[in-house]
């Protein structure tokens, strides 16, 4: 299986830009072996575009109901006609979300046609006082469907942007405790994926693939990433 990678522009980037940034991976997609998502602002998604096999267009969240009288929302058919095959869904920057919420979404992005990345993570706190497992289990119990095909994306809410990691014991730990829950389904990791880290990372043997920030804004460094990523992670798999 393909390791997968997603990048999540978040509140950046112009459609001209998404544009020319898919426009560079096609260029380069022969040689790239991954699975690429790439999951810009809904103002971003274009009418049409022309994609490679390996590289697919993600949003970063959608609504529980297929349409109706909610001002500002987007639905999952609305994305799918746009192309997206991919939403993340239950980010930690959308912290007002309850589990039943993600979970409504989840089952209207698949009924839709979509693959939903969903996101499960412990805060600061929790973190300090080692009850990690504890929220895990939790989240998945009350978040995560227990039918169909999706991605979970384990981003502890206290590294999103911080510069801080997890170490690999601790990464691999929550996979497993992911995994005896929902069972042999994807999971990435997110939270402060870097070129820096990405080599560290690519360690962990149970990891599916990673969740990108801000590190996925500029295409160079980007694409340095992927590269790690092809010459570490794909060529292990080779031999």
């Amino acid at each position: 299986m393909s390791f997968l990678i997603v990048a999540n522009w978040k509140m950046n980037g112009t459609r001209s830009l998404f544009v020319d940034f898919i426009n560079k991976l096609n260029n380069k997609s022969n040689g790239i072996t991954s699975k690429i998502v790439v999951c810009p602002p809904f103002t971003s998604l274009p009418d049409a575009i022309e994609l490679s096999d390996n590289i697919n267009i993600g949003a970063q969240n959608c609504h529980h109901k297929k349409y109706g009288s909610y001002t500002g929302e987007v639905s999952a058919r609305m994305l799918k006609e746009l192309e997206c095959t991919y939403v993340i869904l239950g980010h930690s920057e959308r912290i007002n979300e309850t589990d039943s919420e993600i979970k409504l979404k989840s089952e209207i992005a698949i009924e839709s046609g979509l693959h939903p990345i969903i996101c499960v993570g412990e805060n600061a706190e929790n973190y300090k006082s080692r009850r990690t497992k504890e929220v895990i289990v939790y989240q998945c119990k009350n978040r995560l469907l227990t039918h169909s095909e999706y991605t979970v994306a384990y981003e502890p809410l206290w590294a999103i942007g911080t510069g801080y990691v997890p170490s690999n014991d601790e990464i691999a730990e929550v996979i497993e405790v992911i995994k005896s829950c929902i069972g042999e389904k994807q999971v990435i990791y997110g939270g402060s994926v870097s070129l820096e880290n990405i080599g560290s990372l690519l360690r962990i043997s149970n990891l599916s693939g990673v969740l990108i920030g801000s590190a996925s804004l500029d295409f160079d460094y980007f694409y340095k990433i992927i590269q790690q990523v092809e010459e570490t992670y794909n060529s292990e798999i080779s031999n």
